[in-house]
């Protein structure tokens, strides 16, 4: 079993499979479309010019290198993980506070956790492939590939 090491952010573990893209993730535009909100804020990923469109983040393991864009990233995310349309944890080569704040918010207000680990290794998009079942420990700074 292969293993990462890195940060965590916002501990906690989880295990399921990996959604990984090298392109940074604009959550804002990305999350809050008319089409999400009519969905119930459905996790589904609609930036036309990104890699992942039209991909459900849902109980995913989300594996990006850093978010751009909006300030609001943490509220978009806060609502998604309200909703229960969050990914199970998110891997990053950059971790940045905006991310963090919406995930932070959600364990505190709504005593939902979605783990954050942040891995700087410049192979993370390398070895890591859409598919993959993964397991996150954020506590110990860990990312096992199972299969």
């Amino acid at each position: 079993m292969k293993e990462l090491k890195g940060r965590g952010i916002i501990a906690g573990r989880a295990i399921g499979k990996a959604l990984v893209t090298s392109q940074p993730l604009n959550l804002t535009a990305g999350l809050s479309k008319p089409i999400n909100a009519i969905n119930r804020f459905a996790g589904v990923y609609y930036d036309r010019l990104h890699e992942l469109y039209k991909q459900d983040l849902f109980d995913r393991i989300l594996v990006f290198p850093q978010t751009i864009g909006s300030t609001f990233t943490g509220m978009v995310m806060l609502e998604t993980i309200r909703r229960g349309r969050a990914p199970r944890a998110m891997v990053v080569a950059q971790a940045d506070t905006l991310l963090a704040s919406g995930l932070i918010l959600a364990e505190v207000w709504l005593q939902k956790k979605v783990p954050l680990l942040e891995i700087t290794d410049p192979e993370l998009f390398k070895i890591l492939k859409t598919g993959q079942t993964l397991e996150v420990d954020s506590e110990q700074g860990v990312l096992r590939i199972i299969e």
